[in-house]
Order: structure tokens, then sequence, then C-alpha cells
């Protein structure tokens, strides 16, 4: 999780100033331009981005993919290049912001974050995307190569489903949507690891299982916490009153919001889950404590009156009766196993067993 306290390195500065906040990044920065239409497409990686070619928006759509933000130089050329607003340029740099959506003079621009699952330790990786809408022009920025978005450059290479014949908004709704489609995957594995853990600890809990309890919880309340301004983002998307977003569009982007919605109660339902996983937890660890406890005492209650005969027996007195007797011992060894018997059979008849 990223530290709100890296922000203080901005303190005293000019609104729009590019200074990178966020943990430390890879250095190096790609550029790839995707330009499409119905007819044909175009894929391209730059050098620079003077290298990036006019288009024509009634015609064709462009989509340039950056990644690696690590480059003031680089993003304040960019902003040069498409005339965007320094503030615009200073949320790109804070990689530490909430999803939101933002209105320009002649742009829309996006924070999103993509979650991926971390095979290895089991953990959640976060990385924040921003997008720049513009007519018949998307803007995307990345932190680091490796992202979720592969399913929309094939759809573009290959021409699947209806983004090479749609405009630069539904693009953009495609985009968010397979981000959003990973935090079902992610939701969705969560779900299967509370469904495991709940046999376990109903079947036999162990002292592991708190921690992994309080484990999920922490990855719920991570997931959660970029779900619910995401479904915000959707529904400022929906009802915004921009030229830059197409009717048809909206429908989609509506769709879009439910899924977050969808995305938020699954999570809302697996947290109640966890707790009343929790509680099953405690209440087993209490029973188990209660059965040990029931024991010890039973155990107990059964030798008060053999630790009575023996302590008879074991005082030093000269003329006790029965000790010189030939087969005493046994006889009372013989009295405190029938007296041991009586009483266990009383705990059983009382259910106490």
């Amino acid at each position: 999780m990223k530290k709100v306290g890296s922000r203080s390195g901005k303190a005293g500065l000019l609104p729009g100033s590019l200074i990178h906040v966020g943990d430390a990044l890879p250095t190096g920065t790609s550029l790839v331009e995707f330009v499409f239409s119905a007819e044909a497409y175009e894929e391209r990686k730059l050098g620079s981005i003077s290298e990036l070619r006019e288009t024509d928006p009634t015609k064709q759509v462009s989509w340039l993919d950056i990644d690696g933000i690590n480059s003031e130089r680089m993003l304040s050329a960019i902003g040069e290049r498409f005339n965007l607003h320094p503030l615009l340029l200073e949320d790109i740099l804070n990689t530490d912001h909430r999803p939101k959506v933002e209105e320009y003079q002649d742009s829309l621009f996006l924070v999103a974050k993509m979650l991926e699952l971390d095979n290895t330790t089991g953990g959640i990786q976060q990385e924040q995307v921003c997008f720049v809408l513009r007519h018949g022009q998307v803007i995307s920025f990345q932190e680091r190569p490796g992202d979720v978005l592969d399913p929309i450059r094939e759809r573009i290479r290959k021409d699947l489903g209806r983004v090479r014949r749609a405009g630069s908004d539904y693009l953009l709704y495609s985009l968010l949507d397979v981000i959003v489609d990973q935090y079902f995957v992610i939701v969705e594995d969560l779900g299967r690891r509370i469904e495991a853990l709940e046999q376990k600890v109903l079947v036999q809990p162990g002292n592991a299982d708190l921690h992994t309890i309080q484990e999920l919880r922490g990855l719920l309340i991570t997931v959660n916490r970029y779900v619910t301004p995401t479904r915000e983002l959707a529904g400022r998307l929906n009802t915004i009153q921009s030229p830059l977003i197409d009717k048809a569009t909206r429908r989609y982007i509506n769709d879009l919001q439910d899924h977050t919605l969808y995305v938020a109660e699954t999570i809302s339902t697996f947290r109640e889950m966890l707790t009343s996983l929790e509680n099953t937890y405690h209440a087993g660890q209490n029973m188990r404590m209660t059965q040990v406890m029931k024991l010890l005492t039973i155990i107990s209650t059964i030798f008060i009156p053999l630790t009575f005969i023996v302590g008879v027996y074991g005082m030093n007195f000269r003329n006790m009766p029965e000790l010189q007797m030939r087969y005493g011992y046994f006889v009372v060894v013989g009295i405190m196993v029938v007296i041991s018997g009586i009483m266990l059979l009383w705990f059983r008849r009382k259910k106490w067993l």
C-alpha cells in the first residue's frame, strides 16, 4: 500500500509542478500508438512523442498507450503536444490518487486503479492508470509495463467486437470494463479462499486460521478501497454532459456501473462471512477449552476420594487398623477402583461425559 506521507515532497510547490508522488518506478518509457477504423488498423512503437502522426478523428480512432511515467520531461512534452492542462499532468504523476473523473475544456481525465493477483504471495498488486479522452483519441498512462489491457489490444488487432467500429468513448469504456472485470477475478479468488477456510474452521480449526481470516479481511478492504470510488467514477461518467461521450455509449457505461455495484455488494457479503467465520472460530476455540476444562474437572473430582483414602493410610500412626492385613493393599486399591468406576458411571448418566 502506498504511503500518504509521500505527498509531503510537494509541500510549498506551485500548482501543476511535475513531481512524482508514489512508489519508485522502473526507468524507461514505452509509447505504442494504435490507429484504427472499421477497415484497417496500424500499430506503431514510437521512440519519442515527436514521431506521433496526425490522424483524422472523424475517420479514425487513435490510442496512445504509454507505459512508464517516471520521466517528467517526457510527460511535459506530451502535455505540450496535446495541450493538456498542467493540473492534469500533475495528477498523472501523483500515483496516490483515488479513482475519479474530471472534465476539461476539450477532454475528460480519468484515474483508475488496476488490480492483479500475486500468484506467489496471494496478495494484490495495484497500479494507477490514467486516461485522457479527446475527440477521436484516448491517451493512457501506466506506472509500469504489464497490465490487464491485452484483451483490448487483441480486439483491435483481430477486429473482434465493435471497438473498431465505435468511437474513442467506446474504446475508453472497453478499457475500463477490462479493469473492472479483473476485480471480478480477484473477488472470486478471495471467495474461493474464504469458502475453503470456512470448511477447515468448521471441521478442524487451527491456530493459524485467525491470522488467515485477518489477512483475507485486509485484502477485501484493499479491493473495496478502489471499487467504491470506481463505482462513483462510472456514475459520474454516465451522467456527465460531455459531447465526447455518445448517447449509445452511455448504455454500456451504465452496465459498467452495475458491475462495480455487484463487486461492492459481493465484497460486503464476504466481509460479513469473515465476521461470522471469526465468531465461529472463537466459539469453536471456547468449546474446545470448555471440553478440556470439563475433562480436567472430572479427573480432579475422581481423584478427590482417592486422595482422601491414600492420605488416611499414609499417616504414620503405629496402631492404625488394617495395617497388618496380608491383603490390605489390594483391598484398598480395589476400593479405589470401584469408587472411580461408580463415579464414572454417575458422570455418564448425568451426561457430563
